[in-house]
């Protein structure tokens, strides 16, 4: 909504650069924001979309599982190579008492 020659009550600043606002501003009704020009309102929508606001547990959710996973394959790869160098040892040892 744009608000023509009305300034905000309590003084009011721009939700995406924090300029003062002036007599004309936009204001998004559903999120009680305001914007001192339609162009920091379109780039702030704009970002909106871009990268929706995921709340903070959700990432740390993510996060936790990603690293959890990572460990997993990890545990997995170092197992592996713990049993081939103990393959390759035993090979070694037996050769070596043979000959």
């Amino acid at each position: 909504m744009l608000v023509n020659r009305e300034h905000p009550c309590h003084g009011g600043v721009c939700s995406a650069c924090a300029r003062p606002l002036g007599a004309s501003y936009v204001r998004h009704v559903s999120k009680q924001e305001r914007y001192c020009d339609y162009g920091c309102y379109r780039q702030q929508t704009a970002m909106d979309m871009l990268w929706p606001r995921i709340p903070f547990e959700a990432i740390a959710v993510l996060t936790a599982i990603s690293s959890w996973a990572w460990m997993i394959q990890m545990g997995a790869l170092s197992r592996s190579l713990a049993e081939a160098y103990l393959r390759e040892y035993d090979l070694l040892t037996m050769e070596g008492g043979d000959g």
